[in-house]
């Protein structure tokens, strides 16, 4: 049987340190039948040297609006009825083109496969994984498909940007979290594998957080954007009267939970602005906001973070 064409679109800006292993882990899957669509912004620290040593891969390089953007132009060009993302800085595992496939032979009419995903950094003694997060199964997927939903482990149809739309590009940030909330408000589940089907690399440069990022002089201040986007895009279908009850229970909490990491952190890094901010934004959704931030205080304070 022939193998369904996946397209794996890659966004990129000045990752010449970084892309090459990307594009590896891409061909390392021994996969027949894929296309690797490379969107870059105009990037001019040398990443397009990189590329043109890989003559299979499709390069587009101009200025764009960020990174969604880039990846909305790459699912404008995909041929393939599959379709993912991958970040400069990320891997696939060997294999998971192949498991991608077979899960959405068994499932015909799916319109998305989720995975798992793991985040590593690079150490003395090779990558050292730091969390996994499990596929998004039905057990709990609102609540995973609004807090924690790993975006680059899901594959797609093609079909399903048709019908949903593509990224939003106003939102620089979270546009992956917010299209899968649109997917979710479709009543679209994915069909769960359950493997590691994606590798974040945590690094100095990454959009990728871990825990205690929060209290770091530079991944602080990165989280501290995050999270006021975090806020407006959840802000923007908290406006909706028709959003289903349990949805918006957990949204709301999301909602909290964001304005209160947005006000501790910025109390560390002693953003007063940030402070006023994240408050405001917590009891516009939540009346209950003051026992909600001394509930996440307790938890978090006990861990070390915020």
């Amino acid at each position: 049987m022939d193998q369904p064409l996946i397209s794996i679109i890659t966004p990129s800006f000045n990752r010449a340190a970084m892309i090459a292993d990307a594009i590896e882990s891409v061909l390392a899957q021994n996969y027949p039948n894929f296309e690797h669509i490379i969107v870059d912004g105009a990037s001019t620290d040398g990443t397009l040297d990189v590329l043109k040593k890989y003559p299979h891969l499709r390069i587009v390089s101009e200025p764009d609006r960020g990174m969604y953007d880039a990846i909305n132009k790459g699912i404008l060009l995909a041929r393939g009825d599959i379709v993912a993302w991958l970040n400069t800085d990320d891997l696939y595992p060997p294999g998971t083109f192949a498991a991608v496939a077979e899960a959405f032979a068994a499932h015909p009419d799916a319109l998305a496969i989720s995975g798992a995903a793991e985040t590593f950094v690079d150490s003395a003694e090779g990558p050292r994984v730091l969390k996994t997060e499990r596929a998004i199964d039905d057990v709990d997927d609102w609540q995973r498909i609004v807090n924690a939903p790993v975006p680059n482990g899901w594959f797609f149809r093609k079909s399903l940007f048709e019908n949903i739309g593509n990224f939003n590009p106003n939102f620089r940030l979270v546009a992956d979290r917010e299209f899968l909330i649109r997917v979710a408000l479709a009543d679209i589940r994915p069909v769960p594998v359950a493997r590691v089907l994606y590798r974040y690399r945590l690094h100095e440069g990454s959009a990728t957080f871990h825990a205690e990022d929060s209290r770091h002089p530079v991944y602080g201040l990165r989280r501290m954007d995050v999270n006021r986007e975090d806020l407006r895009m959840v802000g923007s279908f908290l406006v909706n009267p028709d959003l289903p009850r349990p949805v918006r229970r957990l949204m709301v909490r999301a909602h909290s939970e964001y304005a209160y990491r947005l006000a501790a952190t910025a109390i560390y890094h002693r953003r007063w602005d940030f402070v006023r901010e994240g408050l405001r934004a917590g009891f516009r959704h939540d009346l209950l906001f003051p026992l909600v931030f001394v509930r996440f205080a307790l938890r978090r304070g006990l861990k070390g973070v915020a």
